[in-house]
């Protein structure tokens, strides 16, 4: 069976809400390991140098389940040479977006959330190689705020000919129309190859997911929605690749 490293590069993680997914994991037969600064908050340097340990490690999987803002304080401590010649593929969502593209560049990652995730079939198949069902595509993106953390850094990625895939928890349409108007400003619309929209929680439950529609109508490129990936239970992943 595979080992799995749980790892927090954001905010401290709630020890109450790992229960289910450890138990599960475990009970499948394999063996878990956590980040010694999963639950208590700790410097960038602390946090960024337990993903360095681990490149160096046999994982099989390491899966940041943590969230919030802090993820991109430790961009710059990583070792993302160590990330191109590890055996271990990374996986995060939402706050890990922005690691995660720039991971992408170095080697492939995976966009997804396994914190108390409900597909478990699907995810038990994929982490013993049985099947892929549980990937849905592949390109770049995430979590639409945290995508545009990047923004204006040497880390941004080159989206030349590439799919874009983008979900959101929190943000009303107004806050949303002003990701997407950063983007058409910042030209990514005019570079990406086409447009997957996942699961915007806050819209959605605000009845104004159509919002979504009215801002892409012009947009020059393959535009799909309702993907089932983000923050609900029973997101599926996406590969992020450069």
């Amino acid at each position: 069976m595979a080992t799995i490293g749980l790892l927090g590069l954001s905010d401290p993680v709630k020890e109450g809400s790992l229960v289910s997914t450890l138990t599960e994991l475990r009970a499948w037969g394999h063996k878990v390991c956590l980040s010694p600064f999963l639950f208590q908050a700790a410097t960038p340097k602390q946090r960024a140098s337990i993903f360095n340990d681990w490149m160096t490690q046999p994982f099989d999987f390491i899966f940041d389940v943590s969230g919030g803002d802090l993820a991109n304080e430790t961009i710059r401590y990583l070792d993302l040479e160590a990330y191109r010649t590890s055996h271990a593929l990374f996986h995060g969502y939402s706050d890990l977006t922005c690691i995660l593209n720039v991971l992408a560049s170095y080697r492939p990652c995976v966009l997804f959330q396994i914190k108390q995730n409900q597909n478990k079939t699907d995810l038990r198949n994929y982490l013993s190689y049985r099947s892929n069902d549980l990937m849905i595509g592949s390109g770049l993106g995430g979590n639409i705020r945290c995508f545009l953390k990047l923004a204006g850094t040497q880390y941004f990625p080159n989206l030349t000919g590439v799919p874009l895939y983008l979900e959101s928890r929190s943000g009303n349409a107004y806050r949303i129309r002003s990701f997407f108007a950063q983007l058409e400003d910042m030209g990514v619309i005019d570079q990406i190859a086409s447009l997957t929209l996942g699961e915007f929680t806050q819209l959605e439950a605000e009845n104004d997911y159509d919002v979504l529609c009215t801002i892409t109508s012009s947009y020059p490129i393959p535009v799909s929605f309702h993907a089932p990936f983000g923050h609900g239970k029973h997101s599926k992943a996406v590969r992020l690749e450069g």
